[in-house]
Parts: structure tokens; C-alpha cells; sequence
């Protein structure tokens, strides 16, 4: 792991969006807090246990994720990351392109670096 705060947050964020587009549950297993609070642009909200069961059945089907803004701020033993995400996938059987705005937290415990939060909201189209 990198030795600076912010370059160990942005390589698990890495590893995370990579997970999700993999169905790698064994990974998200690892990154994700147990009492993980995932709140989609949608306004629905998952655990832990919910969110990794949504991937392994393909609930959503993350294709390709972009991350053109990202700014990583770390207080001890907390890290806050806010940006904007550019996500294909397919939900519910259905293709879509997200486009939101994101604000997840890290905290460090015995377990290492785990996310604890995620917060999106959708960016509109311009018409």
C-alpha cells in the first residue's frame, strides 16, 4: 500500500469500482464496512449484506466506471472522497448510464481501511 493517506484511499477506491464491475463479492467482502450504509442516486439504501447480494445476482451489473473528479481529504482515521462518477451498468435488466455526484467515507480499524458510507445523487441531463 502506498504510504500517503490519500494515495492508500484512492488505490481501495480503485480496487472497489474494479470489484463491482467484476462481481468480485470476495473483494467487496474485504473494502466494505459491516455496518456499510450504501445509498444509491435512487434514493434506495443498502447493507452490506444486501449490497454484495444485489451484485452476486446481478441485481446491478456494473459495465465501466469513471471517475473524472475525485478529491480525497484524511482526518486520522477517517477519509472522506467526494466527486463525480460516470457509471454503465444494467439494472433491473435494463441498460443505463448514471451520471451523479458521490461522497463515501473510509474509517481504519483493526480491520485495515474499510468503506463505511456511500451518497450519491444523480447530475441532470442538460437540456
Amino acid at each position: 500500500m502506498p504510504a500517503e493517506p490519500q494515495a492508500t484511499i484512492k488505490e481501495l477506491e480503485n480496487r472497489r469500482f474494479r470489484a463491482m464491475c467484476e462481481r468480485d463479492a470476495d473483494t467487496l467482502e474485504e473494502l466494505l464496512a459491516d455496518g456499510l450504509i450504501y445509498t444509491h442516486s435512487s434514493a434506495s439504501v443498502d447493507s452490506k449484506a444486501s449490497y454484495i447480494a444485489g451484485i452476486r445476482s446481478k441485481k446491478w451489473e456494473y459495465k465501466k466506471v469513471e471517475r473524472p473528479v475525485e478529491e480525497i481529504r484524511v482526518y486520522g482515521d477517517c477519509a472522506v472522497v467526494c466527486g463525480e462518477a460516470r457509471i454503465e451498468a444494467i439494472v433491473g435488466g435494463n441498460p443505463r448510464t448514471i451520471h451523479n455526484r458521490y461522497l463515501d467515507v473510509w474509517i481504519r480499524s483493526g480491520q485495515g481501511w474499510q468503506m463505511a458510507a456511500w451518497q450519491s445523487t444523480p447530475i441532470p441531463a442538460k437540456a
